[in-house]
């Protein structure tokens, strides 16, 4: 028969409780002197403000200015200019050229050239060309046709296309491209630009007019192998085109009114004599 034995228990040692000091919270590495504070907090502020108004009010402090010249189309026109012109594409939706042609010959300023859009890279059409190029003509304007450059395709394909679609005549402007993306890398676009440039020489026998913004030229197109091709500069709200470029042209305003056009439209001056001018145009 078996007993239980009753083993007294071994007593364990109390831990002893060791007290942590509670952490107390962190100072600062270093704290920035009153008036240091205050300068920063200055220059941050000058900083934010010179931003926003390069960005977002200097168009409009711009339009609010006096117009020291002739303000026609709902614009100031830039001094020294005589020859000027619109370009428009199917966002001006239905034009009525008859009353655009009357207006602005009756006001001492007339409108003598409209660009119009005809082609976007290899396959688009715009849709209120044919209509435009037919009617503007007719109405007695000197016509230009542009094509919206495309980086991603090929530059064969797109000049095929513009030639394929445009309706160049003797008299008109020199074909125009407008460049306005910059695609792979500047190095991409400059090479196969100068290809499509190059197949619309060829073709209509004058140099093609580039357009791009002053700030786009210099990004991408800075090469001395443009510079033999007529440059039309856009850049908005200032005195004059902020370019160290040759420009034959400049598209100053994309907020004109021009009576038979609904909406605004871009307004444009050319630089130069009427022999300039006409050097420009298809013989």
């Amino acid at each position: 028969m078996l007993f239980a034995i009753d083993m007294p228990k071994a007593k364990g040692k109390k831990k002893k409780r060791v007290s942590v000091p509670k952490k107390k919270g962190r100072k600062p590495f270093y704290m920035l002197p009153d008036w240091l504070y205050w300068v920063v907090t200055v220059a941050l502020l000058v900083v934010i403000s010179t931003g926003a108004y390069y960005l977002f009010l200097r168009p409009y402090f711009y339009r609010w200015r006096p117009c020291q010249g002739t303000k026609e189309y709902g614009v100031c026109l830039p001094s020294g200019f005589l020859c000027y012109g619109i370009d428009v594409s199917h966002h001006q939706g239905n034009i009525d050229w008859k009353r655009v042609a009357q207006t602005s010959s009756a006001n001492g300023l007339p409108i003598r050239f409209v660009m119009m859009k005809a082609t976007e890279g290899s396959t688009f059409t715009d849709s209120s060309y044919e209509t435009n190029i037919r009617e503007a003509r007719k109405a007695g304007f000197v016509c230009g046709t542009y094509h919206f450059y495309d980086p991603w395709t090929s530059p064969d394909k797109q000049a095929q296309h513009f030639i394929n679609t445009a309706h160049v005549e003797i008299g008109d402007m020199a074909p125009i491209v407008d460049v306005e993306r910059s695609g792979r890398s500047s190095g991409d676009l400059q090479r196969e630009l100068l290809v499509f440039l190059k197949a619309l020489e060829k073709h209509y026998g004058v140099k093609p007019i580039i357009y791009a913004s002053a700030k786009f030229r210099k990004r991408h197109l800075n090469n001395t192998a443009f510079d033999g091709y007529p440059f039309w500069v856009a850049h908005y709200y200032v005195v004059r085109p902020e370019t160290s470029k040759p420009w034959v042209m400049w598209q100053f305003t994309d907020h004109s009114s021009v009576e038979g056009i609904n909406g605004y439209t871009d307004f444009n001056v050319f630089r130069g004599s009427e022999a300039d001018f006409n050097s420009l145009r298809i013989k």
